[in-house]
């Protein structure tokens, strides 16, 4: 089982967004950190860091393992829940989500706390804040 814990960063006055992915594998972390190209809110910076996170799994072949995955942004794990998204800026993004979610046999998301997920959440504060 491959437990996963993501969260994205936005900080609109300095116009930098990034990513936090903490992925559990066999007791070995993977922790990725990344600051994002381009300036998104922070619900696109949910949706990225879960798009790297899948993308990442795929390409390290991981897609047929068990994989929990844990999100503390209940808006985008409500969109996967219910397929649907009424906001147009995030309706290209749960595509793309659901286009790479077709390659998993066995992936749950699961919406927890802030306090749960801190890990994912200093990733992404670090990479917002680095230089």
């Amino acid at each position: 089982m491959i437990r996963l814990f993501i969260d994205g960063g936005s900080n609109p006055k300095k116009q930098c967004s990034s990513i936090g992915i903490l992925l559990i594998n066999n007791g070995r972390q993977t922790q990725i950190g990344q600051k994002l190209a381009n300036y998104v809110d922070n619900h696109q910076a949910e949706y990225l860091a879960l798009i790297k996170s899948l993308e990442l799994l795929i390409e390290n072949e991981l897609a047929e393992q068990l994989i929990l995955c844990h999100s503390d942004s209940k808006m985008l794990v409500d969109a996967i829940d219910k397929h649907y998204t009424s906001n147009d800026k995030y309706k290209d993004l749960l595509e793309d989500l659901f286009t790479l979610l077709q390659q998993f046999s066995n992936f749950h998301l699961k919406w927890i706390s802030e306090k749960e997920n801190r890990g994912a959440h200093e990733l992404a504060k670090q990479a917002l804040y680095s230089k």
